[in-house]
This record gives C-alpha cells, structure tokens and sequence, in this order.
C-alpha cells in the first residue's frame, strides 16, 4: 500500500488552537500562485519518483473544502493526470460542516471522492464558539445529509476532547450523535495547546479551563463504551470504524508504509528515506518559484530506526505487534516490554503484544519508555 497526501494550506478563517500550516482568508493572487506552485511539484515528484501508483488519495489541510469548484477539479485532474491509482482506491476529502451547498459534494463525488473525514469536533454550539470554529451542530446535520446526497457514504467524523469548559456529559452527547447520524468512522483528538495560538496565550495567563485528567480518562473510555457497543471497531487508540470503513490511508501511516506528500509542511516516507520539502507557506512558495528541489529535512533511517519506527505506530493500532519481527532491536525491548505488561499498560495476546485500555490512554508515556535511549 502506498498513498498520496496533498495539503492545501487555506482556511476562511484560523481555529483558535489551530498550529497547522495555514493561512486565512488568502487572495486570489496567493491561491494562483499555490497552485502554480503544487503543478510544478507534481511535475518535480514524478520525474524525481517515477511513476509511482498509489491506493489512497488525501485532500487534507488546512481546509480542501474552502476550495471553488473549479480549484478542486484543477487539483485533482492534475494529479490524476500525472499519477496512476489502483482500482478501487480509497479517495478522501477533508471538510468543514457548512462548507458547500450541494453542487460542491456533486462536484467532489464526480471528480472521485469517495470519503469524506467531517471535522465536526463537537456538537455543543457553546464549544464550538470557544474553539473558534464557524459551524454549529445543526450544520453538522444538514452537511450529513447532503454529503449523502452528493453520493458519498463513507463519511468519517473527527471529535476532540479535553476542550475548555468541556464535561464529560458534553462529550458523550457528541459521541451520541456521531452513532445516530451512522458515522462510517469516528476519530477522536485530544487538544494540543501551542504557544503563538490564542489558546497557547490563554494558556499562558491561566485562563484557559480544562478538564482535569480523571475527566479526561472519562471521555475516552466512554468513548470506547458507547462505540463498541454501537458495533464499530476499535481498531486504532483513538479510531473507531464500521466493519470494513477504517481509514486506508490513515493505516498505510500506522503500518509505516510508504507515502509521498505534497504541499507546505507535508512529509514525504518513500525508499526509507523520511523528508520534508518546505516547513512552511511562504517557503514553499519561493523553493517553488526558483525551481529549488532539495528538501529542507531528510533522514535516511537505519534498520534499527525503521523496526523502531514500525513498533511505535504499530502499537498504535489495537491488534498490537509480534515482538519477534523485530529482531534488531528485540534484545533491548525485552525488559521494557516485560515491564509495561507487569504496569498494566499492555498484555499479550497471542503471539502480539498490545497496549490495554489504560496503556492508550497513556500511550505517549508508553512509547517514550519504549525507545528511550
């Protein structure tokens, strides 16, 4: 499996904890010249890369939504012209609630999308206001409704929590009507707070109200409870999916398979080689326009890094790994994984070994412990 990510750096307007590589409101001299400048790194990537074919497709952002019709059907007739993709390949698009009347999800489901990930991130107005999103839950409801008349199914929700002022009540509201509107997928992401966002300075004067970590705990498990009982598939720490709607392309990351990403702040994982071409927008831009294609970070990774690398985002998904495929870096993760199981932060299952309940929970600390030097 392989995928392609595009990043499309637009918003209307910025989250107030968004840390993304955005921009808000851009002009229409700024969105020509980005796509200038992706049509000239479509054309670099296939002459440096080959042809390459692929089995995921990713409009993520950023916000692709925000785009007209006509830019839509300019990007992806540009990369489907100069990259081939499997039969059947997974296609998605992110969108924000309230982004576009019928014609746009005609035109997104013509031009082959056919998944849609939905940043609904709650369903309480009041939080949706805090987090400086522009939608409302009764968005969120007429989007579904369109979506699925445009003729797109496979509809993907995000929620977050540990937001500001957020209960556990809140949160199991959202998770409640993810499962009455049938959600293929529902994805759940904590808050990161970032210095230079609003939330990061609120942060800073200790104005910013969060959930405690009980409450937090809460969240989740009633997460996993309400879902799993819903007949969806816990199969990631923080997704949850319909039989057979997981995300292919979020699994070729988690499955430390190849990808190539195109766009500002996208990192490419091709040939065993992990890069970034341009961090930023206005970066991005200049390499673009003077032709520079030399990438501004890149790592050839070891044998040891890759298995490292594999175990981490592997133990992510519930399944778990086989500590025998990875023979290079077994012998020192013997007594850590010994460890963790005797914490009660993962068990055995099998010839796998996985992370519990708890061990998701903290899997950060896990994985810290895991591949500490």
């Amino acid at each position: 499996m392989r995928g392609l990510y595009l990043h499309i750096p637009f918003c209307r307007t910025r989250c107030h904890y968004c840390n993304f590589v955005t921009t808000a409101a851009p002009s229409p001299i700024l969105r020509e010249r980005f796509f200038e400048a992706l049509s000239a790194e479509i054309k670099y990537a296939r002459n440096r890369q080959g042809p390459l074919s692929f089995d995921t497709l990713y409009l993520g952002g950023g916000t692709p939504s925000s785009l007209s019709i006509p830019e839509l059907r300019r990007l992806v007739e540009r990369v489907q012209t100069v990259f081939p993709f499997s039969d059947g390949y997974e296609f998605t698009c992110e969108f924000n609630p309230g982004d576009g009347a019928g014609a746009k999800l005609r035109a997104l489901q013509e031009i082959g999308v056919n998944r849609i990930s939905l940043g609904c991130q709650s369903f309480r107005d009041e939080l949706l206001q805090r987090l400086g999103r522009r939608h409302t839950a009764r968005d969120i409801t007429e989007t579904v409704a369109k979506i699925r008349q445009a003729g797109i199914t496979n509809i993907s929700f995000d929620l977050m929590l540990r937001l500001p002022g957020q209960t556990v009540e809140d949160f199991r509201d959202s998770v409640r009507q993810c499962v009455e509107l049938e959600a293929a997928q529902v994805s759940l992401y904590d808050l990161e707070i970032h210095e230079g966002t609003p939330f990061g300075k609120l942060q800073k004067e200790g104005k910013l109200n969060l959930p405690g970590e009980e409450d937090h705990a809460r969240m989740y498990e009633s997460a996993i409870e309400m879902l799993t009982n819903a007949n969806y598939k816990h199969y990631e720490i923080s997704n949850f999916a319909k039989p057979g709607l997981a995300s292919r392309h979020n699994l070729i990351y988690w499955n430390n398979q190849e990808y190539l990403g195109l766009g500002p702040g996208a990192f490419t994982y091709l040939n065993g080689i992990r890069s970034q071409w341009a961090p930023g927008l206005v970066r991005y831009l200049e390499k673009c326009e003077a032709r520079d294609w030399k990438n501004d970070t890149e790592d050839k990774l070891s044998e040891e890094e890759k298995e490292t690398e594999t175990l981490v985002t592997g133990l992510r998904l519930c399944g778990g790994v086989a500590p025998v495929s990875f023979p290079k870096i077994y012998s020192v993760l013997r007594d850590r994984l010994k460890a963790l199981c005797e914490e009660g932060l993962m068990e055995r299952s099998g010839e796998n070994i996985r992370l519990t309940t708890r061990g998701k929970f903290l899997s950060e600390d896990v994985f810290t412990f895991l591949i500490q030097r």
